[in-house]
């Protein structure tokens, strides 16, 4: 790929270690669409979305394979946007980076919603819209200050995150194999199929979980980022790829399978909170319900965080890319993109308004809102892998870090995201993620077509004239 002649990534602070870059990105992943948003899904398909979280967990070991080929041979901030900029023209390059920046507006207003339900375990009648106000803006005033104070934070959050979840996955199977917390019941796994079957609501049911399992597994490829800010990538980057996907998929889906296994999925449908508090509850141990909700938060706290990062790298990208002003650009003196920080975060604040009108429904319809911005940035990174490999072999180029069985890994890939894709428009629960997200993408594109095309003829057409002078001259 050849490099634009302005590359003002190298004016962010590269100061993210090897260990901030791994738990960065487990916590981009790992937030409240897993502590909180399965129990949503279960309801949905029941133990069936065991299935749906499989699945989802193929696509995104392949799609992060993918990009970790792309980025260990070129490590940018801006990451698979600036990729698309280059490969498929500047026209998918905005569209990229402005998907990728809805899909985590939406996501973080999913977070900062299911928040304030969570802060409703110890105060049912508290406003939901508060908490998730207050969080967004000290994640704001942490991502203003230098990476690495992100960095340290995003660490912190992380452990505690990884650390609720071992403890869960240690208590679950306690009471399904011994039958300890449980009153000396050893459920072994038959709550799986003893509650009407495992597809109680059939297929279709599984088909409906699927943009929030889709939802519960964004962000994790914001690891390709934070590339743009590692003071080593070569060496970093490979190993965070491979550590960072297999604990994520072994969290998400051994940790859903804990949780059926222990606790009747029944239960759930009647319940508005976390089902990892849910299982502490049963267990009769009213502290450590509590002290997980207050981890669970972190997890919300910290995907937010994490958010915040990704959706103001974003627009510091395309401005740098000339496809935003360039007051987006700007660096702060902590050398951070702070106009674009403040923008997103204003953007986050939407949610809290939503949540406000509606608090019943809000977390759903925003969640379901994300899947459409997932599924096509994951889509478009497994189109660039095809396309970057294909012209490097042609050239006889080696790679640090090859995708192994290509094309065929890739290829499947894309067919597993168009069943995603065509599995969420059937279902009138999640539908609504392709309206907002198609209503997004027509936005992006009559942007471009007004204020960008325009301007990139002109340049061209300057360039061309200028180079006609050099050759007469």
């Amino acid at each position: 790929m050849k490099d634009r002649k302005k590359p003002k990534s190298e004016g962010l602070d590269r100061s993210l270690k090897d260990r901030h870059i791994q738990f960065l990105a487990l916590g981009g992943v790992i937030g409240v669409g897993l502590f909180y948003g399965a129990s949503q899904a279960v309801k949905i398909a029941g133990p069936g979305v065991l299935i749906a979280y499989i699945l989802a967990g193929v696509i995104v070991s392949i799609v992060m394979r993918a990009l970790g080929e792309l980025t260990v041979e070129r490590p940018i901030a801006g990451s698979f946007s600036r990729y698309a900029y280059d490969l498929l023209g500047p026209r998918m390059g905005f569209l990229t980076g402005g998907m990728w920046w809805f899909l985590w507006v939406a996501t973080v207003m999913s977070e900062l919603a299911a928040i304030g339900k969570l802060i409703q375990f110890w105060f049912p009648h508290f406003p939901e819209w508060v908490p998730g106000l207050i969080a967004l803006v000290l994640f704001t005033l942490s991502n203003l200050m230098v990476v690495k104070i992100f960095g340290e934070l995003e660490f912190v959050f992380s452990i505690l995150k990884v650390l609720a979840i071992i403890v869960f996955m240690v208590f679950g199977l306690l009471m399904i194999l011994t039958g300890i917390f449980n009153h000396g019941n050893v459920v072994g796994l038959t709550n799986l199929w003893a509650h009407h079957g495992f597809l109680p609501y059939g297929w279709f049911g599984v088909v409906q979980a699927v943009s929030l399992v889709i939802q519960g597994y964004a962000g994790i490829e914001t690891l390709a980022v934070e590339a743009g800010e590692s003071d080593s990538p070569r060496s970093s980057m490979p190993k965070a790829f491979r550590s960072v996907t297999f604990r994520v998929s072994f969290f998400y889906i051994g940790s859903i399978f804990i949780m059926l296994c222990a606790y009747p999925w029944t239960k759930l449908i009647h319940q508005d909170g976390s089902p990892y508090v849910l299982l502490f509850t049963q267990a009769g141990i009213p502290l450590a319900a509590s002290a997980v909700n207050i981890i669970i938060i972190f997890a919300g706290l910290s995907s937010c965080n994490t958010g915040v990062y990704g959706g103001g790298r974003a627009l510091f990208t395309m401005a740098n890319d000339n496809m935003l002003p360039k007051a987006f650009s700007k660096l702060s003196k902590n050398q951070v993109p702070y106009i674009s920080i403040i923008v997103t975060a204003l953007a986050m604040s939407i949610g809290t308004i939503v949540t406000y009108l509606s608090p019943s429904y809000v977390y759903i319809w925003i969640t379901s809102a994300s899947a459409f911005a997932s599924i096509f940035t994951w889509a478009v990174i497994l189109i660039l892998e095809l396309i970057y490999r294909h012209k490097a072999k042609k050239q006889g180029r080696t790679f640090h870090y090859p995708m192994p069985f290509w094309p065929v890994l890739p290829i499947i890939g894309l067919i597993m995201l168009v069943l995603a894709f065509v599995s969420i428009v059937s279902s009138p629960l999640t539908r609504v993620s392709v309206f907002a997200g198609i209503l997004w993408l027509v936005i992006l594109l009559v942007y471009y077509q007004l204020a960008i095309a325009p301007k990139h003829k002109k340049e061209k057409i300057m360039q061309e004239n200028s180079e006609r002078q050099t050759m007469n001259g």
